[in-house]
């Protein structure tokens, strides 16, 4: 079985339903994929005041960058699968003309 890493939005994807992700994260940890938060933030969240992401995930700030791609790769993670509510975030789109 191939390792993934998943790149996990926080908010309003994570924070949508943090139980529903805590367990996909549990689940995806426990068969050997690993799971990094990349969000648009400047700061990490603040875990006092707003849903608790798992200690075993770690958290990637944009910092004020375009897109969450180029920040995991900044931070060292080179995610593999995208789960997020803005996907235009994450990278450049190109928009493919078939024609239609």
């Amino acid at each position: 079985m191939k390792r993934i890493l998943f790149g996990l939005d926080y908010d309003d994807t994570f924070t949508a339903d943090p139980d529903l992700w805590r367990q996909f994260i549990a689940t995806a940890q426990a068969r050997g994929h690993a799971v990094v938060c990349v969000t648009a933030r400047r700061t990490p969240p603040d875990f006092a005041r707003e849903p608790r992401m798992p200690d075993s995930v770690p958290i990637v700030c944009t910092g004020g960058q375009p897109y969450k791609k180029h920040a995991a790769a900044k931070a060292g993670f080179a995610v593999n699968v995208w789960i997020d509510d803005m996907p235009g975030l994450i990278e450049p789109s190109l928009v493919l003309d078939f024609g239609l």
